[in-house]
């Protein structure tokens, strides 16, 4: 979408760990540095610490992509969260190897593979990633395949990539012959204030940009204050501070953009209209609960007499007045009211309710019903049953449009196991030919609309401007 508009030739913040946009920092280079040392002298286990997102899968991408095939093979497994057979198994069908049921055959199959690598004067490593989240049953049995050795090198070089949290697992009591066995720890960390902006740099211009214009610098250090230092963050944040600043159809990302693309990702702070719903809401409940209590006063003593037939029509007029005033629209976490609670018609109820008069029947209708039966959920927006009209949705709905040509469109954050016809339907409550192809001229930044990433934008235009 935000390409040509910005002159890019490619997404320069996509998430995706590529080898093209690779960016060393100081402990990213001393991690590879450290990595390349321990599998070329054959040092046998290693493990790289990291925070999430930091770039660990980065970097044991990196060195994938940059190890000579004739002389190292390798084998990358990115689910941890596997039995130690399961382990053998993945790593036999890597190398061609017989897979069975049977561990101790598939650790002789395996040495013996590792031996004749060996003597061809070929490395073998496996890089084992998110192993915090390995079972301790497994990583207890990494032992046998650090064993296959002979005696003067490991036959297998071993990479453990994982957050902190893999420290803690390696600290256990059980686990101390594994950690006893590591020959090499390296830990990255956060870029510094310098490297971000380096960073963020360097991707804008592997993408095609000759600087940073894109980006104002009160937008820049907004971001990079928020991802603080981490390389997925600043990817995410400068993503859609990109779509922001496209659908305002500013020249770049301003620091309204980038707050506006910060609270939408991480909630850090709260729109103001929603601050301002809430105080709406707290003052309608107020108001709701008097005009209760005065009723079930009134109701107690009698006031509700046929004598007072015209006192009673204007009560009945402000309770439906009351009714009308007090729907409500469920954002994330609470309700917020649609129309300000009116507060002259409390004062005009109290005022017609007479000293003295017999008791009478309230209609159903006239009591406010908790919680309303007509809500919309602001994270129900993408898959709504009924369809929703940028012109005519209330403020609640529209939280995020943008205008082309005078013309309104939603914005619409993908969420896990939504689909692009499936999100069509639910917004205009049909599918068809025309109309994929007209939301998919709207959308010209999405490259496969077949496999829509959580966290992509799509803009939705209203059904009105449909041609």
């Amino acid at each position: 979408m935000y390409l040509d508009y910005y002159q890019l030739t490619k997404e320069p913040f996509y998430i995706t760990p590529d080898p093209e946009f690779l960016f060393l920092s100081e402990s990213h280079k001393q991690a590879m540095a450290n990595t390349v040392y321990g599998i070329g002298m054959k040092k046998g286990l290693m493990v790289i610490y990291g925070d999430v997102g930091v770039g660990k899968t980065m970097v044991a991408q990196a060195l994938l992509a940059k190890s000579d095939r004739e002389y190292l093979k390798t084998i990358y497994i990115d689910n941890a969260d596997i039995t130690f057979l399961e382990l053998l198994q993945a790593i036999s069908r890597q190398f061609g190897l017989t897979t069975t049921d049977n561990i101790s055959e598939m650790i002789t199959e395996l040495r013996q593979f590792l031996l004749d690598e060996d003597k061809a004067d070929r490395t073998v490593a496996l890089f084992i990633d998110n192993a915090h989240s390995m079972p301790v049953e497994t990583l207890d049995n990494l032992v046998v395949l650090s064993n296959l050795e002979t005696k003067e090198k490991k036959l297998l070089q071993i990479v453990l990539l994982g957050q902190p949290k893999l420290e803690t697992l390696l600290n256990k009591n059980e686990l101390r012959h594994i950690k006893q066995r590591v020959a090499i720890r390296t830990t990255i960390t956060p870029l510094s204030p310098d490297e971000s902006l380096s960073y963020v740099q360097h991707r804008l211009e592997k993408a095609g940009a000759r600087d940073t214009s894109a980006f104002t610098k009160s937008a820049l250090k907004r971001i990079l204050r928020e991802a603080k230092g981490i390389p997925r963050v600043i990817n995410v944040l400068c993503d859609n501070a990109l779509v922001t600043a496209f659908g305002r159809q500013t020249k770049s990302v301003t620091s309204e953009a980038a707050n506006e693309a910060i609270t939408d990702l991480m909630g850090s702070k709260q729109h103001a209209y929603f601050k301002k719903y809430l105080r709406w809401q707290t003052g309608a409940m107020a108001a709701v609960m008097c005009l209760c209590v005065v009723l079930l006063i009134a109701f107690r003593n009698g006031y509700f007499s046929p004598i007072y037939s015209q006192k009673e029509v204007s009560i009945e007029s402000n309770l439906q007045a009351a009714n009308t005033s007090t729907s409500f629209t469920v954002s994330n976490q609470s309700a917020v009211p649609q129309t300000n609670p009116q507060s002259e018609q409390d004062k005009a109820l109290q005022e017609n309710v007479p000293e003295q008069s017999n008791t009478a029947r309230l209609k159903e209708k006239e009591v406010p019903q908790f919680p309303p039966k007509n809500t919309i959920s602001k994270t129900d927006i993408m898959v709504s049953k009924t369809q929703v009209d940028p012109q005519t949705a209330p403020k609640s709905v529209l939280l995020q449009t943008k205008i082309e040509r005078g013309k309104r469109m939603v914005k619409v954050k993908v969420r896990q196991g939504d689909s692009f016809i499936m999100l069509i339907k639910d917004f205009y409550g049909r599918t068809d030919k025309g109309l994929l192809a007209f939301v998919k001229s709207k959308n010209s930044h999405i490259q496969d609309f077949h496999n829509l990433r959580q966290g992509t934008t799509l803009f939705f235009p209203s059904a009105s401007d449909i041609p």
